[in-house]
């Protein structure tokens, strides 16, 4: 009997612990597991079933393929409530005056064509288990089953819109400065790097090196060359490729890249990247170990957020909680959230500390933004209050975007110890640990110590025997690496990101979930190229051979690290001779300034200690609005961020050239003298 009959003339009651339901329709099926002590399923057409379906449960990212109940053991169990609802408005939810969560407010079902293993399997022993069920309520809307939206589009794209930050609308509306705008806003909130158009120093030429030991040179005319120049010439390069065993020429264009490439990439690129990656990550401070990134266990993708979006649907069901100590990347929002379904719960750390937060005019110490195991406690339980189960990932930008900083060892290694002992995912985005310009931290008990020590050096264990070396960093299945080239190399158009897991139980749906944002085949043998270079290094004389012994990478990193150091001086420079308090970036493309002494007056009856969320934001749009149409400068505002406290910025230093940098800064001074009247 066709399903759709047989479901307008029966009616089932079911009551199990655990059941099942699948609805077919066409070549399409609707997978929902469900935990509940009754199950009352009246079974309809698959299409209107949500408005018919009243149970306590979670939906899982799962299939009938592979699994035959829930997915999440954590998930509590209730007697009322509806879980499944159309997917309606995505919203950020207000927790008290201060705390932000942001998610959809309501889950969507999920529809799938490909059996995608269950992403989690976790111990019900874990704090969160049990939840009260008003703790937790996914509502049925009486929606059309189309699910909403209007007949040109989904709600779903309307609920993308509302997801992007709001100062980027401003900064779309207000005329930018250019030589025939004079007048117009100076773009410093978008973390582009335009040092990398800077020739690197010394270099005035390009060797590439392949398999089999051929060398070719790429030589410029003693110039010294830019990182386009690079691009250029071996983007037209005929040398074989790098990881090709045999030496002969090939076409810019081979036969076999135009047909499907692996979908985790090519071969040549992957090894090329966990060689980049383990001399960037892990050997410098732990340059004696055994472990290393193993080949198998990465996979590029367009995009660091595509990586990440992609890493996060197969650790987390719709609606689990991702936390992210504050303040950070605001479109972190839109890229866990828009297709994901995760809800975000910031960790707050201003208050979990021993000393209070210092009145405005004087500098916030950076120990102050450390996620700590109180911070990270009480963001737990937050996260079972708010979807009534344990949260499934920690998400730490290291270094850091906004702050400009990278965490001292202890703190990332703590982060590292809480999450396995909770059994909670840990992704360090470590996108710009090729931008670390500060190489030894200069104050307090770490003097002398690395600036920057990786998520991955710090959680790998050497499990290799005199038998069998080690397949991998010994990471474990909680930790997890995304990086990308768009920062430390500026490559932002190219889309090549970088997913780094030892789960086993994630790779193979993490790399069909690649499908949908591979790398060109043409990108992937670029940037091969790139990473496998020599530059050839001038002599002093000019008349000697020149050096070709290093890597092309190294020698750029290098010489990106010494012009973004420079720029940041100069702007902590102006900070300082203005009196206005920053925070000392080490690291990443900018500085997170203290402006909360030229924040309007707070509201009569009114102090910080009570200043509801909403009057922060307020206050601060006051301030951006001012900054940007009266002075010409646009930085991005600290609450777009999810700051706790209003009246900060982030100043990418590197999104102007020389000259609009240096007009910049004749314009923050003005500001300040002005606001100081």
């Amino acid at each position: 009997m066709h399903p759709n009959s047989l479901a307008n003339s029966i009616k089932y009651i079911v009551s199990l612990p655990t059941a099942a339901a699948l609805f077919t329709s066409s070549t399409w099926t609707r997978v929902f597991f469900v935990t509940a002590s009754t199950l009352t399923l009246p079974l309809r057409h698959p299409f209107s079933v949500l408005s018919a379906i009243k149970m306590s449960a979670t939906p899982a990212f799962a299939t009938a393929a592979t699994n035959t109940g829930p997915t999440d053991g954590r998930t509590a169990s209730t007697k009322n409530g509806n879980v499944l609802s159309k997917l309606t408005s995505w919203r950020p939810r207000n927790v008290g005056s201060r705390w932000r969560s942001f998610s959809i407010s309501s889950v969507p079902s999920l529809v799938v064509r490909n059996s995608v293993s269950s992403a989690s399997s976790s111990s019900s022993s874990q704090s969160g288990d049990s939840v009260s069920p008003s703790t937790r309520h996914f509502s049925t809307s009486k929606a059309s089953s189309s699910g909403g939206g209007s007949k040109l589009s989904s709600s779903r794209a309307q609920a993308a819109i509302k997801l992007l930050p709001s100062y980027l609308t401003d900064a779309r509306a207000i005329t930018q400065y250019s030589p025939s705008t004079p007048e117009g806003a100076l773009q410093l909130s978008v973390a582009e790097n335009q040092l990398s158009e800077l020739p690197v120093s010394g270099m005035v030429g390009i060797v590439e090196n392949t398999k089999a030991g051929g060398i070719g040179t790429l030589a410029g005319d003693k110039r010294e060359m830019r990182l386009v120049d690079v691009l250029s010439q071996l983007a037209s390069s005929n040398i074989a490729r790098p990881s090709d065993d045999g030496a002969s020429p090939m076409q810019v264009f081979e036969r076999d890249m135009i047909y499907y490439q692996p979908t985790q990439g090519v071969p040549g690129l992957r090894d090329a990247m966990v060689d980049y990656l383990q001399n960037l990550l892990v050997s410098p401070t732990h340059p004696s170990t055994s472990s290393k990134f193993n080949p198998e266990n990465i996979v590029l993708g367009a995009g660091c957020n595509a990586v990440l979006e992609n890493l996060c649907m197969v650790l987390a069901n719709p609606g689990d909680a991702v936390l992210i100590p504050t303040p950070y990347y605001a479109a972190f929002e839109f890229d866990l959230v828009a297709r994901a379904g995760c809800h975000i719960v910031s960790v707050n750390t201003l208050d979990h500390h021993e000393t209070k937060v210092p009145s405005c005019k004087v500098p916030i110490p950076p120990e102050f933004y450390y996620p700590n195991r109180s911070s990270l406690e009480l963001a737990y339980t937050r996260a079972v209050e708010e979807t009534g189960r344990a949260p499934r990932v920690l998400l730490l930008s290291h270094p850091n975007n906004p702050l400009g900083i990278c965490y001292p060892p202890h703190v990332v290694q703590e982060c590292i110890d809480w999450c396995r002992e909770k059994e909670v995912h840990l992704i360090s985005d470590e996108i710009y640990a090729g931008s670390v310009f500060r190489k030894e931290r200069t104050g307090g008990e770490e003097k002398g110590q690395p600036t920057f020590v990786s998520a991955m050096a710090l959680g790998s264990s050497d499990t290799s025997t005199a038998q069998e070396p080690a397949a991998g960093l010994g990471l474990g299945p909680y930790i997890h690496l995304v990086y990308a080239l768009s920062k430390d190399f500026a490559l932002s158009g190219l889309r090549v990101g970088v997913a780094y897991t030892e789960n086993e139980e994630i790779l193979m749906p993490l790399q069909k979930l690649n499908d949908l944002c591979q790398i060109s085949s043409q990108t992937q043998l670029l940037v091969e190229r790139m990473m496998c270079a020599n530059a050839v290094l001038a002599t002093e004389d000019g008349d000697s051979e020149s050096d070709k012994s290093q890597k092309f990478v190294d020698v750029y990193l290098k010489a990106n690290q010494d012009n973004v150091r420079e720029r940041c001086d100069a702007l902590h420079s102006c900070l300082e001779d203005e009196g206005i308090p920053y925070l000392p970036a080490d690291s990443g493309l900018f500085v997170w300034m203290d402006f909360r002494e030229f924040l309007p007056p707070l509201p009569s009856g009114m102090t910080e200690a009570t200043e509801s969320l909403e009057s922060m934001e307020q206050r601060e749009r006051q301030l951006y609005m001012s900054l940007m149409k009266k002075y010409g400068l646009l930085f991005t505002p600290g609450m777009s961020m999810r700051n706790e406290r209003a009246g900060f910025f982030r100043c990418v230093f590197t999104a102007a050239s020389g000259e609009e940098f240096e007009l910049g800064l004749v314009r923050l001074r003005k500001f300040v003298e002005e606001m100081r009247r």
